[in-house]
């Protein structure tokens, strides 16, 4: 005679030992905090890194106000150029009232046909400004140079 499969029933004892199914409470909760601290990583370093592209912009935008300060101030005669304080200035270096930017201008004369031209452009959020320095000559006014 062939015995059949039949379940058995077991008691509750033996069911305590069996294996469950599924997760805990505990093991949901560490998963919780651990999904938790990983996103707030992430938003910080983003963050971080926003403020840091937006530092980088202001200094690329100040470079540039300075650049074109700087040669427009080497097409002026170079006998007449005088010191200047600071103006601020918008994005493209236009001088308005509300600019983000300040610049401004620092002549100095080393020789009597030699100066020192230094444009100093002052951004937001900065450390320190952004300074372009050239030295330019004096003619002697024979030659016409």
């Amino acid at each position: 005679m062939r015995l059949r499969n039949i379940p058995m029933r077991r008691s509750r004892k033996h069911a305590a030992t069996l294996p469950r199914r599924g997760f805990t409470l505990v093991s949901m909760l560490v998963a919780i905090v651990l999904l938790t601290v990983g996103l707030l990583a992430l938003a910080g370093s983003n963050a971080q890194t926003l403020k840091l592209q937006t530092i980088a912009q202001n200094r690329t935008n100040a470079i540039s106000i300075a650049r074109a300060y700087l040669e427009q101030v080497r097409t002026r005669d170079p006998w007449m150029l005088a010191s200047e304080t600071g103006v601020a200035v918008d994005g493209d270096g236009s001088p308005s009232g509300s600019g983000a930017y300040v610049r401004s201008l620092k002549v100095t004369e080393l020789k009597t046909n030699l100066v020192e031209v230094v444009v100093t452009v002052d951004f937001p959020r900065s450390e320190k400004p952004v300074q372009l320095t050239t030295l330019l000559f004096r003619g002697n006014g024979l030659s016409g140079a």
